[in-house]
């Protein structure tokens, strides 16, 4: 993981990122959770993930996996290690709560969608000032 972050330092992706606008930091990481999500979740992951379902290995493990990617994601776009310990801590409870049936995808995706926009929020006012 630092060899990447080293390298897209190195080609300036991640210095640029701080002049970007709200909008555009929004939409990125709007992105970046549904490809999180959608793209790099297979089925498997989706399901094991879950207590009671995992089989391989134990859920937690699965978890982990699945929100250190979206911890990734967003510590790469705004440069923020807190703002993407935030999101894996988040980002698991969510998923942890929604594998235990408290709500349907469509609340976890709102759920994870307004996370987005509170780290935009925690990166403008507090991060960058």
């Amino acid at each position: 993981i630092s060899r990447i972050f080293d390298f897209l330092v190195t080609i300036n992706f991640v210095n640029h990122l701080h002049v970007w606008s709200a909008e555009a930091l929004v939409i990125s990481l709007l992105m970046g959770h549904f490809v999180g999500d959608f793209v790099l979740q297979n089925d498997r992951l989706a399901i094991e993930k879950c207590p009671g379902k995992d089989s391989t290995l134990a859920w937690q493990w699965w978890m982990l996996g699945h929100t250190s990617c979206h911890g990734l994601l967003v510590l790469l776009f705004t440069s923020s290690a807190i703002l993407g310990l935030f999101e894996m801590t988040l980002h698991f409870l969510i998923d942890y709560l929604k594998c235990e049936g408290k709500f349907n995808l469509l609340v976890d995706q709102i759920l994870h969608i307004l996370c987005k926009f509170l780290w935009v929020y925690i990166y403008f006012e507090f991060i960058l000032n």
